[in-house]
């Protein structure tokens, strides 16, 4: 007689000292990229990272369900437009053009098949947001131009069209004087439209939608341009215009934020602005990038994604306007797209990696996810959590510990990682993330908070961040840790704080705020704002401070007080500083003056600098040695030995680090 085998339960061990396998190079090579996806005719276009190098772009082309990759290594498809880049291809009636990272150059290939370079070797121009015209047998695209002493000029431009015998050239200039232009957009009878904006406005704080015809009679030109609406001509109501599109009818379709929510709106000549969607929430996100494909027309409808208290969706509106209806939740949505009467969409999902999706009334169909599907085991899916702060209601997502092999002792709580995005006009979503499940499976919860100013909540609350920056979102980033301690879901010795750039400037500014933080984990982070104001930055960025701090130099003194380097005396909690040598927005020097200070009051510290690197971290092994110092660093402050092999990273003064 034989006996069953008696189940196994999970292992007891303290939180953060769970196994997992998802060791720091699993999971930085776990995290497959697809973006900017839009489509052509028959066909669907997007960026992946490539299966030979994470760190390059390939462009795929989807055709009846056939995956082709159109360009191949070395090639990465990239732009550096406003540094951010975006917008690095585009397709119109099977010719594509693309601009390669690696040459600096745009590529294209023509219907017949023949690709060819139709833009010199020349480091001083870049170039975006490709719009190809077979009619004028050009190519419309955003360039700028760094030839000149000073700021870059932007310009709408066109490039050669791909033949025989091109002869490769930096284009002819259709629209200047503005000093930004995005996502030119072209009707096959030859309309035209675009979006402008000027200093200090950002994208997203006021811009203006402007319209004309391409001619090439005697030479390509743009006439007859007008307004179709300026967002800029009243400072005291802004308004911000992004993403137009023109539809098949002539009808052209865009967002507006008039009403206080990014809301699809359509323009006719004659009818003049209709506004299709009328909701309280954002049908957009604000423009960091260029090219974002933010809807899509098919069968009758307009797909778009929908925003709300940072709850992402899938809609659909009658395309002629009336009631929309929700289809389906993501958790992000990069772009949409319409193929042979079917809707598209590029998502990110909770529980699963980012997905090529089919959407209808039904909702949606996986139709290509290159990312390893996570084992549920060990997948944390996040739940959202709403607090009042002092500024007003904060929406964040709540990652808790989750790994089915492990259950923590009776009434242990655990360590939490606070989380603060970047931008800081940017958001926090529930997405899947491997680095954030590289913590959750491990036994850490991860709070990723929607600090005042973020995206996806409408004008009012990124405006909540006007002049409040260092203020406001800490604020907040505290009121949430506040706000896990009274749920009791979190030890109240093991909260660390993290970011990096902007919300590295938090993590900084944070720990000289509150002692709820009991540790700090800054990348690359923002400690002196004067010292980056005087340095100078791009010019995407160069007056964005403007909003958030006040004008410069008028406001140099709330520059003086917000910069976390002049309060370094009140630092309180050890820091884990990574900063990259050949970072040119937040020099090293400013890591060693943070590192000093933490000395100085014997705080453990440590400093790992990464040669190669700039203002973020793009190399698989930088990545990969972020998570296991992050991991090192935590678990030698929080007292628990890490699961498998980790290095051991070195603390100065860890003696006197608290327990």
């Amino acid at each position: 007689m034989t006996t069953a085998p008696q189940h196994q339960g999970p292992t007891v061990a303290d939180y953060g000292a769970w196994s997992s396998p998802l060791t720091p190079a699993e999971t930085v090579a776990a995290g497959v990229t697809l973006r900017e996806f839009g489509s052509d005719g028959d066909d669907l276009y997007w960026l992946e990272s490539a299966s030979d190098d994470v760190a390059r772009l390939s462009l795929l082309r989807s055709r009846d369900g056939q995956i082709v990759e159109i360009t191949a290594a070395p090639m990465n498809v990239r732009t550096r437009v406003y540094e951010y880049g975006g917008g690095s291809w585009g397709a119109r009636q099977g010719t594509v053009a693309w601009s390669d990272d690696t040459s600096g150059q745009v590529m294209a290939t023509s219907l017949g098949g023949l690709t060819m370079a139709i833009t010199p070797v020349d480091p001083n121009y870049r170039y975006a947001a490709f719009v190809p015209v077979p009619e004028h047998e050009c190519i419309v695209c955003v360039r700028e131009d760094h030839s000149a002493p000073g700021e870059p000029i932007l310009t709408i431009a066109a490039l050669a069209w791909p033949t025989d015998d091109v002869v490769p050239h930096a284009g002819t200039v259709l629209v200047e004087g503005a000093d930004f232009y995005a996502d030119p957009t072209v009707n096959e009878d030859g309309s035209i439209a675009w979006i402008e904006w000027n200093q200090p406005a950002m994208a997203w704080d006021a811009s203006a939608l402007r319209a004309g015809t391409l001619v090439s009679i005697p030479e390509l030109a743009v006439m007859h341009v007008h307004t179709v609406f300026d967002g800029q001509h009243d400072p005291g109501s802004p308004v911000s215009i992004q993403h137009p599109k023109w539809a098949s009818d002539g009808r052209l379709l865009f967002m507006s934020d008039a009403a206080g929510y990014w809301n699809l709106h359509m323009w006719t000549p004659t009818r003049g602005i209709r506004q299709l969607v009328d909701e309280a929430a954002d049908g957009d996100l604000p423009m960091w990038q260029q090219g974002r494909s933010a809807f899509a027309l098919s069968g009758g409808w307009i797909y778009y994604a929908s925003w709300d208290a940072g709850i992402c969706s899938l809609s659909r509106v009658p395309a002629h306007g009336g009631a929309s209806e929700a289809l389906t939740s993501v958790s992000d949505v990069d772009g949409l797209a319409s193929v042979g009467g079917t809707a598209y969409a590029l998502v990110t999902r909770p529980n699963a990696p980012a997905a090529v999706v089919s959407i209808g009334a039904e909702g949606m169909r996986i139709e290509h996810s290159p990312g390893v599907l996570p084992d549920p085991k060990i997948t944390s899916v996040a739940h959202s959590l709403t607090f009042e702060g002092k500024h007003g209601q904060v929406q964040s997502w709540f990652f808790e510990p989750h790994n089915e092999d492990f259950v923590a002792p009776a009434g242990q709580l655990p360590p939490v990682i606070l989380t603060v995005h970047g931008g800081p006009t940017g958001v926090a979503t529930d997405e899947y993330d491997p680095q954030v499940q590289f913590w959750t499976s491990r036994g850490f919860g991860v709070l990723s908070v929607n600090y005042s100013g973020s995206a996806g909540f409408g004008r009012a609350y990124r405006e909540r961040l006007r002049g409040q920056w260092g203020i406001a979102d800490v604020d907040d980033c505290i009121d949430a840790a506040e706000s896990l301690l009274s749920a009791d879901l979190a030890d109240q010795s093991k909260i660390a704080i993290m970011g990096g750039s902007a919300g590295g400037f938090t993590v900084l500014a944070a720990l000289t705020r509150s002692s709820v933080f009991s540790a700090g984990i800054c990348r690359y982070g923002i400690a002196d704002l004067v010292a980056m104001q005087e340095g100078g930055t791009h010019k995407f960025e160069a007056t964005y401070n403007d909003g958030l701090l006040g004008p410069w130099p008028q406001a140099r003194k709330v520059y003086e007080e917000r910069s976390p380097i002049h309060h370094l005396d009140q630092l309180h909690a050890p820091m884990l500083i990574l900063q990259g040598l050949d970072d040119a927005v937040v020099p090293p020097q400013q890591a060693d003056e943070l590192a000093a200070a933490l000395r100085q009051r014997s705080l453990p510290v440590s400093v790992v600098m990464f040669a190669g690197e700039g203002h973020g971290f793009r190399m698989p092994a930088t990545r990969t040695r972020v998570l296991n110092d992050s991991l090192s660093f935590l678990s030698q402050l929080f007292g628990f030995r890490p699961a498998g092999t980790v290095e051991a990273l070195t603390i100065e003064n860890l003696p006197g680090a608290a327990h």
